[in-house]
């Protein structure tokens, strides 16, 4: 080594040096330096780079720079760039200056420095920096970094192969995150984000986690809009521990405020914070997480808990589980967790309220074992399919065939569609997918019973279901059904014995008949049966015969027109799609063995004639029967035969120019002719509707 004591400046290079030789170089340069500190004014050392035990250092200076006089010089010690160990490798710490320095028992010891921290995802303005490197131990410290809008601390240490790690995140602004890391997935919009990880480890292998996590007033979403944030207020912490690539860890999860859309769920925190706390295992190799216990608290709307195994790979399938449910508001549970999944289903628009405790098994993603306490149930629907009040019950459920628990469910008050049932209770049976009735039971409907003495329904792979019923119906009142239905109001009663009603092969059937007493007569119905009755295109058939009905009272009641005498009939082959008559057999007349008073009214007549399409005739004129009130008839009959829309009309008898719907009798006596022996569907639907209210009718 040569000194030039003429110039001002003193260089030395030393190139490619390893861990045996710095403190040696360092050493030798410090004693020259010092040395030389009266004679030189600015001595500098150039070291290409330093390795040692993974560290590398690049381009190192070390200086002595003059000061003012009567002050010491001061020596300087500046690192291009450091090169961290593994796992820290995706970090590169570049402009490294030392302002404290030592070098001693084989130590490097650089402190309150400065460095610029450099990854594939940021770049950061000079912070805080130290950094210590004795033997096969080495560590730094980058404090007060900006990143983000932010501010980072990162504190790195590695001991002979075991490493540790930890940085402390505080306020970072979401959007300078967007920036800085532009997520592919996820956008975000607002809020900021602090954090603190500490993780230790052995060379690449990491083996304890803990993070802390607070998220305030986040907002952001998803690409797909499949998941999104706003306002939203999180703390979270986890923990986990690496056993030979087995991990056992604990998370709590708090959110106090804002709002999280996970499709098709929207969740809202506040008054109600939602809490998660679970512990468990993860199999990273088999991609399977398991809890094996965990918390899911959403004020008083739902209570989770039990354990679970989550295997996600390819998806995410629970392939097993055992979780308790409890709910002490079941609508704020129906409005939050309900409605959602139900939308665009056939439960589309059902809500519940009440109370429920609920315990429940899932084997290969499937429910095994269901059992469920009901308080206070109420059922909601605004297409009003069925509404419940006061209902209570235990539900036992498995998919076992082999299974016997019994259930039982009683409620205050059930509607199906309109028709209320009274108060009751069911025991049942339900097992795999079939529900079957335990005891006879007679249910109250309309001033009447309902009682069934068999049941049974058995849900079926891609077709409908399979429905049995046998029972009777007992004194049910008619004007009830009707005003329930928005029917015009009829009296009577309805009774019938049901011996078998089966719905099977999309094809409801049933035997035996019902029997509507009304209008002091009877109308039975027999051979029901329906294909697509839960479809959107039910068909309907059935035939119904009609016994003396009391002409006056039925026409009273519609304000047809006075009519007195007894009306018979039948409807034969009845065919209707979608609720629409396609084809039948009707006849409605007065039977041959009425003796009754056969009177009818003006107003009755134009009524009938324009059912017809006919007109009224008499023996004498029309000027003279325009001042009677009524008029006596012998025979009244109409009949229709329905085929491709088309009615072909008949009546009492046929005439040269039509068929007689209305044959006199006595005086004043009137007849009734139809001359249109074929009449439109739609259009005899019209004239029925058209028919008048008033009593301003005139014969002419």
């Amino acid at each position: 080594m040569q000194l030039f004591l003429q110039r001002r400046k003193w260089t030395k290079r030393l190139a490619s040096w390893v861990y045996s030789s710095p403190e040696i170089a360092l050493r030798v340069a410090f004693i020259l330096m010092v040395s030389a500190a009266n004679a030189l004014a600015d001595i500098s050392l150039h070291i290409d780079s330093i390795d040692t035990a993974n560290w590398n250092l690049q381009d190192i200076n070390l200086t002595l720079t003059p000061q003012a006089e009567q002050e010491a010089q001061k020596l300087a010690l500046t690192i291009a760039r450091l090169k961290l160990p593994k796992p820290f490798n995706d970090l590169s710490l570049v402009n490294i200056r030392c302002e404290r320095f030592s070098l001693r028992n084989k130590a490097l010891l650089c402190q309150k420095g400065r460095a610029e921290l450099h990854s594939a995802r940021m770049q950061s303005p000079a912070a805080d920096f130290s950094l210590q490197i004795e033997g096969s131990h080495g560590s730094f410290n980058v404090t007060h970094l900006q990143w983000a809008g932010g501010t980072l601390a990162i504190i790195g240490e590695q001991d002979d192969g075991r490493w540790r790690l930890r940085i402390d995140a505080k306020a970072i602004d979401s959007k300078g995150l967007q920036t800085a890391l532009q997520p592919a997935s996820f956008e975000l919009t607002t809020g900021r984000i602090g954090f603190q990880l500490n993780a230790t480890g052995i060379g690449t292998e990491i083996q304890t986690v803990d993070l802390r996590t607070e998220l305030i007033k986040l907002g952001g979403q998803t690409g797909d809009g499949r998941f999104a944030a706003e306002n939203l207020a999180l703390k979270s912490t986890l923990k986990a521990t690496n056993n030979k690539g087995l991990w056992q860890w604990q998370q709590r999860l708090r959110i106090k405020n804002g709002a999280l859309y996970a499709e098709p769920l929207y969740l809202e925190a506040g008054k109600q914070p939602i809490v998660f706390d679970a512990k468990g295992y993860w199999h990273p190799s088999d991609k399977i997480i398991s809890i094996r216990s965990g918390h899911y608290r959403h004020g008083k709307a739902l209570s989770l808990t039990g354990d679970a195994t989550v295997q996600y790979a390819g998806g995410l399938d629970i392939t097993k589980a055992e979780l308790s449910l409890r709910s002490d508001n079941l609508q704020q549970l129906s409005a939050i967790y309900l409605k959602p999944l139900l939308e665009q289903t056939s439960w589309e628009g059902v809500s519940l309220d009440g109370r429920l405790n609920a315990d429940f098994s899932i084997k290969q993603h499937e429910l095994s074992t269901l059992s469920a306490e009901l308080k206070q149930l109420a059922v909601r629907d605004t297409r009003q399919r069925i509404t419940t009040e006061g209902m209570t019950g235990t539900l036992h459920w498995s998919n076992d065939l082999a299974f016997r628990k019994s259930s039982w469910l009683a409620w205050r008050q059930l509607k199906l569609g309109k028709l209320p049932l009274g108060p009751a209770r069911l025991e049942f049976l339900a097992q795999s997918r079939q529900i079957r009735l335990l005891e006879k039971t007679t249910l109250p409907l309309l001033g009447g019973t309902l009682a069934i003495n068999q049941f049974s329904w058995e849900a079926k792979t891609r077709q409908e279901p399979e429905l049995y019923f046998a029972g009777y119906l007992s004194n049910v009142a008619l004007e009830q059904l009707t005003q329930a239905l928005n029917w015009t109001p009829l009296s009577g009663n309805i009774n019938g014995t049901i011996p078998k009603v089966e719905y099977r092969n999309n094809t409801l059937s049933l035997d035996g008949e019902i029997s509507i007493a009304v209008f002091d007569g009877r109308i039975r119905i027999t051979n029901l049966a329906s294909s697509g009755l839960f479809s959107g295109y039910p068909k309907l058939y059935s035939e119904l015969l009609i016994e003396n009905l009391d002409l006056d009272q039925l026409t009273q009641k519609f304000k047809f027109g006075g009519i007195t005498g007894k009306l018979s009939g039948f409807v034969r082959q009845l065919s209707l799609e979608n609720w629409q008559p396609v084809s039948f057999y009707a006849w409605l007349g007065t039977p041959d063995d009425d003796d009754s008073s056969h009177r009818i009214s003006q107003k009755a007549v134009k009524n009938i004639a324009n059912i017809g399409g006919g007109m009224a005739s008499d023996l004498v004129s029309r000027s003279f029967l325009s001042v009677f009130e009524t008029f006596g008839y012998d025979k009244i009959g109409l009949g229709c035969y329905l085929l491709d829309g088309v009615c072909q009309m008949m009546g009492v008898d046929a005439t040269t120019s039509g068929y007689r719907i209305i044959k006199g009798g006595g005086l004043p006596r009137i007849d009734v002719i139809g001359y249109n022996p074929r009449v439109d569907w739609n259009t005899l639907m019209e004239r029925l509707s058209r028919i008048s209210t008033t009593d301003d009718i005139t014969i002419e």
